[in-house]
């Protein structure tokens, strides 16, 4: 019997409290995921260059490295994984910047709701 595959999703985000918040969302879903967080982006390159992901859910504006850095580093190292931009405000600049991306496939607005985890975690 063939083991059923859980998904895989990786938090990049400076703000540990977002960590905590979307851990028990997360928890209380009952999903099959397997859960990493990472609020320092240098690290997450580092794991993201060596392990498989499907979703990543990436800050925008972290002060070590933003988002936008970020998705660069991604690309040069060859590192794939559908991207889930992350802002606390909807800036128009965003929305136009992502369009850049092939990575990305939304921008979702912090905190996310549970609504939108079921949205693109069970599709």
């Amino acid at each position: 019997m063939e083991k059923v595959k859980n998904t895989t999703v990786v938090f990049v985000d400076d703000d540990r409290v977002q960590h905590m918040i979307n851990k028990r969302i997360l928890e209380k879903l009952k999903l099959k995921l397997d859960v990493y967080f990472f609020h320092n982006p240098l690290e997450a390159l580092s794991w993201l260059s060596e392990n498989y992901v499907d979703v990543i859910l990436l800050d925008i504006n972290m002060p070590e490295m933003d988002g936008w850095t970020f998705l660069g580093q991604m690309k040069a190292k060859g590192i794939k994984g559908d991207v889930k931009m992350l802002t606390a405000s909807l800036d128009p600049e965003d929305l136009e910047k992502s369009k850049m991306f092939d990575q990305i496939s939304s921008i979702l607005i912090k905190p996310i709701k549970e609504e939108d985890y079921l949205k693109f975690l069970t599709n």
